[in-house]
């Protein structure tokens, strides 16, 4: 971690982790994720101020909550999920709708800084109107109610290639370089949402990584939480996902706390 003089700067972000999972709350999910971003990012804003992360866990069900409590924090991360989106239904599915409406109109109302990862991604995406469904063209439009083992998807550590300029990539990527993440995904967005971009693809899945223009809203269909230590073909380690999750927060600490 990094060590803080007596005469720095420090200042926490206190984030709201928005559990997207099928089943019940369960603060028990995520763990890796948590960790590291709390823990193991060693954040130093461009002005020098030391950054640290506070995490709360949430489920998309306990939405009252979240819109009684949604000033309290500087960010939003939707989280990854490990069930068929068709699999939402019943009072789940209207649950997951009202949280969608709430999501848009937050995003749209106050610009909160959100992040979606691997299904927190899909669910962005869904959200302003793009169509998620299976990358194995087989299950296109099929309902199952686990993801099939033998199906078709993007896993392990997967080069992605940058479209476009963008403040997320600062310090590691330029258009049009490439870096290298941790995937682990069987659907994927089909069509890049209404007002948003798309900023890199890989070979098998076109959009990877989405944003509304000039705000602090992403979309990253990877895993930027792993994959740091992992060795690659060059004998390196690919950390493109830490150097994404740094950049995520120094934009989150302008935008909160700078006016930028």
């Amino acid at each position: 971690m990094i060590s803080i003089s007596p005469h720095e700067e420090a200042v926490t972000l206190r984030g709201l982790l928005i559990d997207l999972e099928l089943g019940p709350p369960d603060t028990s999910r995520f763990q890796e994720l948590k960790t590291n971003i709390c823990e193991k990012l060693d954040l130093r804003a461009s002005d020098g101020t030391v950054l640290s992360i506070a995490l709360e866990h949430q489920h998309f069900s306990e939405i009252d909550r979240v819109e009684r409590h949604l000033k309290e924090y500087h960010f939003i991360i939707l989280s990854p999920q490990g069930t068929p989106w068709r699999s939402y239904t019943g009072g789940s599915g209207a649950q997951l709708e009202v949280f969608r409406g709430f999501l848009v109109k937050t995003i749209r109302d106050s610009g909160v800084p959100v992040l979606g990862i691997c299904g927190g991604h899909q669910f962005l995406a869904m959200s302003f109107g793009a169509r998620v469904d299976f990358i194995d063209p087989c299950l296109i439009g099929k309902s199952p109610e686990k993801y099939p083992e033998s199906a078709l998807a993007e896993r392990g550590m997967t080069t992605l290639h940058v479209l476009r300029e963008d403040p997320i990539f600062s310090g590691m990527a330029h258009h049009s370089g490439k870096f290298q993440v941790i995937e682990s995904h069987t659907e994927e967005v089909k069509n890049t949402p209404h007002g948003f971009v798309n900023l890199a693809r890989s070979d098998l899945s076109e959009i990877q990584l989405i944003t509304i223009p000039d705000s602090t809203v992403y979309g990253m269909a990877f895993h930027p939480e792993r994959g740091w230590d992992h060795i690659v073909e060059n004998g390196v380690g690919s950390p493109a996902g830490k150097v994404l999750l740094c950049n995520f927060f120094e934009l989150v600490y302008q935008k909160m706390f700078k006016g930028a």
